[in-house]
């Protein structure tokens, strides 16, 4: 039997309140729902972490901006720590026809609101800009005076109580979570609430610039897959995270003495644990002596962590690997080693201190890091995230908010062989500082070391309309390895006379496409005054153990286009080639990422590498190992594997 009207009326409006007491959802937050924690896992570290009134601000810019962004902005209550509003300025925002398309036409057209469908409402803004407001949703569009998307603004919608714009105003958000009526215009909003998107400095916080420190877990979202359309941000596997935000934890952030803590606020969150599974099933080509044969592996990684916060001043932190691959002729069984271990406390939130092993993860580029002076080169860039741990120092960094800038002082410590029987530990020491600067950001690097010269970096990045620019710049009087020269048939050890300068610079462009799709395309170089030009080097320096991939030649190039489609599956195709330009000689890898299961916290790649040019360049000879008589391991052919990343 048919119900009456009057039940269905009263089930239609049900079914309208349960829809609009939910947030428009952004990329796996919710206004409302989502808490700090959840975010920091997700993003990893955030440009910048700041008190503004009774909000804890996180923004994400530049190389941090989650995919498909310039910037956002999270916004939390700062005794709740939940999220209350999102600010976004999209890299390559959806036209006027797509917002319809997604979310409604304007209220009041022939697909209305009370048909159960969402519409918009229109408001003025300064500059002859205007506001699209999706009341149910949660969701505020501004678009600027040409009528193109500026920046989209997410929070909590209105509970469906409020009456339509037909009927009489209604409100809609404001600054911090308040409300002011729809008919008001734009000068009745409270002068505190920036236009989202705009960004300014958080020049009025009362709080410092929070620094970054090591993402505890290394479980951001692999290097592989940054470029996914909602993945999280560049880098975040070995880059900094903070679990928590300098100078807030918990309820009693604000109101409480911050050095009086009470047994409530000591108890919360003291041990965290937790870490990341990584399995890899590897198929290499190998040509030697006319033949080719196949080598699998199958190697397998698992980080684990303890991070403790028994109060907001102190914290410490450890993280063990453990590596084992069954099928390795080179490996005698599992392998452990300390990842991180580090201890951070503040004095005064003015000062931080972090001491002990940290992963730090210096340079703009990304294949060819040379001011990234406190690690080794990646040997495998292209890999779905970096394997290189984490660094002996002290650090010591004074943020300074109203220049946007942090200023860190290092001393680290390197054990190093100096012979088969003695070991030593080179001292050394550094200055570094970061600055945001428009829509770019600089930093200058100086290190000392013992028994070596002094380095200089200064690395930079840059945002102007579709198109992202960094370079890096490394002036060096020596290199990390042992540098060799000719005489006549055999080679002898030189030293660098007097300082070479090591450039990396790069451009990439995004473009939105279908609304669904997106594509980056990446140019990329480095020049190498320390590398060499002659062939003839490269057995020699693959038997004394001085051969770095990507380091070895003059003049490197890379071009890179991904592919990506949004979506919780989170579907990419990556296409990078790689060449060492004087030496012909070229990599070429096409790569596939998705997180199969709309989980984020599993991602799943498959690649195939293929190396070519003249044999004997540097992407196609046999390396020699140290020992004359042992074989050597053929020409690699090529490359194939399929990896699997958790988050545990």
């Amino acid at each position: 039997m048919t119900p009456p009207l009057s039940v269905r009326a009263l089930a239609a409006a049900v079914l309208l309140w349960s829809l609009a007491a939910s947030a428009e959802p952004w990329n796996g937050t919710e206004p409302g729902t989502t808490t700090l924690q959840q975010v920091l896992l997700s993003f990893g570290p955030p440009t910048r972490q700041v008190h503004e009134g009774g909000a804890v601000v996180l923004t994400y810019q530049r190389k941090a901006a989650p995919g498909g962004t310039r910037s956002t902005r999270f916004h939390f209550d700062a005794r709740q720590g939940v999220l209350r509003r999102i600010e976004v300025v999209p890299t390559r925002p959806p036209t006027q026809a797509g917002l319809v398309a997604l979310y409604g036409p304007a209220c009041g057209a022939a697909r209305s609101s009370e048909e159960g469908l969402d519409c918009h409402e229109e408001e003025a803004a300064p500059a002859r800009q205007r506001w699209w407001h999706y009341r149910t949703r949660g969701l505020s569009v501004l678009l600027d005076k040409q009528r193109r998307v500026k920046s989209m603004r997410y929070t909590e919608p209105l509970s469906s109580a409020s009456p339509s714009p037909a009927r009489g105003p209604v409100a809609s958000a404001g600054s911090e979570g308040t409300t002011v009526p729809a008919a008001a215009a734009s000068l009745d909003v409270p002068k505190g609430a920036p236009a989202a998107g705009t960004l300014p400095p958080d020049t009025d916080s009362d709080s410092g610039l929070a620094t970054a420190a090591v993402d505890p877990s290394g479980a951001g979202a692999p290097d592989g897959f940054e470029d996914l359309l909602d993945a999280p941000a560049p880098r975040p596997t070995g880059t900094e995270s903070e679990a928590i935000v300098e100078g807030w934890q918990g309820p009693e952030g604000e109101a409480a003495d911050p050095w009086h803590e009470t047994a409530q606020g000591r108890q919360q969150d003291v041990l965290a644990v937790g870490g990341i599974y990584f399995q890899r099933a590897e198929l290499t080509g190998l040509r030697s002596q006319g033949k080719t044969s196949y080598q699998p592996l199958l190697p397998a990684l698992a980080d684990i962590y303890l991070d403790a916060t028994p109060s907001k001043h102190v914290r410490g932190f450890m993280m063990g690997r453990l590596a084992y691959d069954p099928l390795s002729t080179e490996a005698n069984g599992p392998a452990a080693v300390l990842g991180q271990m580090w201890l951070k406390f503040d004095v005064a939130q003015r000062l931080f201190v972090t001491a002990g092993r940290q992963e730090i993860r210096w340079g703009s580029s990304q294949i060819w890091n040379p001011t990234d002076f406190l690690q080794a080169p990646n040997p495998d860039p292209l890999n779905i995230f970096d394997l290189r741990t984490g660094v002996d120092m002290v650090r010591l960094t004074v943020p300074w908010e109203a220049m946007a800038a942090n200023l860190s002082l290092l001393g680290t410590a390197n054990v190093e062989d100096v012979s088969a029987d003695l070991r030593r530990v080179r001292y050394g020491g550094g200055v570094r500082a970061e600055m945001a600067v428009g829509t770019g950001e600089i930093a200058a690097t100086a290190m000392f070391d013992q028994s070596r010269r002094p380095r200089y970096g200064l690395d930079a990045t840059m945002a102007l309309g579709l198109l992202d620019f960094n370079a890096e710049v490394a002036w060096m009087g020596d290199g990390n390895m042992r540098l060799w020269a000719r005489d006549g048939d055999s080679f002898v050890e030189r030293t660098l006379e007097g300082r070479k300068l090591l450039v990396s610079a790069g451009v990439s462009a995004t473009f939105n496409f279908a609304e669904l799709y997106r594509a980056v395309i990446r140019v990329e170089g480095f020049h190498n005054p320390l590398g060499y030009d002659d062939r003839a080097f490269l057995p020699w320096l693959s038997s004394q153990g001085d051969f770095r991939p990507l380091f070895y030649g003059r003049y490197y190039a890379m071009g890179q286009v991904n592919i990506g489609r949004r979506g919780m599956s989170q579907l990419s195709l990556i296409f990078t080639t790689i060449a060492n330009v004087r030496d012909a000689s070229y990599l070429s890898r096409l790569a596939f990422n998705s997180s199969p299961f709309d989980i984020r916290d599993i991602f799943v790649q498959t690649f195939v590498e293929v190396p070519y040019g003249e044999r004997g360049s540097e992407f196609r000879f046999e390396s020699l190992p140290a020992d004359p008589t042992a074989p050597g391991s053929g020409l690699g052919v090529f490359r194939a594997g399929v990896s699997l990343y958790v988050r545990i």
